[in-house]
């Protein structure tokens, strides 16, 4: 599986491009998206997409938001121009968005946010009619539920979240909690738990499985086997967590493409994982900076 890695500064840029990822994305302050770690200067921004052509990487922009509709010439012009600097695609959440892009002739290469909410064959054949070639998907979906959507959809790239690092229990943009980082004040004040509420489908109750990280091994190693082609590594204020994010998965990744078996790839998850102890790094959305550089002689 290829790797995919959210940023905010041209340093995140050059560390993960030549540490392994094959793709960067990102948004701009000036036209937020859905998280609020974005670059400041679209100068920088642009010396990362340049990074990546040069590296023979991708690069998307992320225009995952609802955006009033005044506001969709505005970002005709900014897609425009990112894509005219060599970026090679966006990232969408707002179908009437994809609509405006269509009616414009504007139709890069187009990825559907996790907050499209795919569930569901039909839903991706809605938004596949839109220009959609990619999809992110919920925790929420099993392996052997994804492999049935993706049946119907032979052309379609398929993006998930490393099950044993980022498991969200919360199915956005339903959950009615919002979670810390919203812009809503009082999202701050609420206790740090994973959402309660049930879903229905079909008279069926639905929520957030109940798992341990040998579990959520498998769910990895399932991904990889049915040929799920990437791994989504989340944008995040919190630099130090996104590069133990980022080496946790690319290690893990590089174990399954040399044949690893699932019973040794699951004891190598769950060890791996216990002993490098995510909960030092804090929260992802708690600002941390860069690391610094250990000093020479250390």
């Amino acid at each position: 599986m290829r790797i995919t890695v959210g940023i905010k500064s041209f340093k995140e840029a050059e560390y993960f491009l030549n540490r392994g990822a094959d793709e960067i994305y990102f948004s701009l302050k000036s036209v937020p998206g859905h998280r609020q770690a974005a670059f400041a200067s679209e100068k920088e921004l642009l010396d990362s997409v340049r990074l990546a052509r040069k590296l023979r990487k991708k690069s998307l922009l992320g225009m995952n938001a609802v955006y009033p509709r005044e506001k969709y010439p505005v970002l005709l012009r900014h897609a425009r121009k990112m894509v005219d600097s060599g970026m090679d695609g966006l990232i969408v959440r707002d179908p009437a968005l994809l609509e405006y892009f269509n009616a414009k002739n504007f139709r890069p290469f187009f990825v559907a946010s996790i907050l499209c909410a795919c569930f569901n064959s039909q839903t991706m054949a809605f938004y596949q009619a839109l220009g959609v070639r990619r999809f992110a998907f919920h925790s929420q979906l099993l392996p052997a539920d994804l492999k049935l959507m993706l049946a119907n959809a032979p052309k379609t790239e398929a993006e998930v979240f490393p099950p044993c690092i980022f498991l969200a229990a919360n199915i956005v943009p339903y959950c009615l909690c919002p979670y810390p980082e919203s812009r809503d004040p009082g999202g701050a004040k609420l206790p740090d738990h994973a959402c309660t509420l049930k879903y229905k489908c079909g008279g069926q109750d639905f929520r957030m499985l109940d798992s341990d990280l040998y579990f959520q091994a498998g769910m990895f190693y399932d991904f990889h086997k049915m040929g799920v082609q990437w791994l989504k590594v989340p944008r995040q204020q919190n630099t130090p967590k996104l590069i133990a994010d980022f080496e946790i998965t690319r290690y893990l990744n590089e174990l399954l493409d040399k044949g690893t078996d699932r019973k040794t790839f699951s004891v190598a998850v769950a060890e791996l994982v216990k002993r490098v102890d995510m909960n030092k790094y804090g929260k992802s959305y708690h600002f941390k900076p860069f690391p610094a550089a250990p000093a020479r002689g250390a």
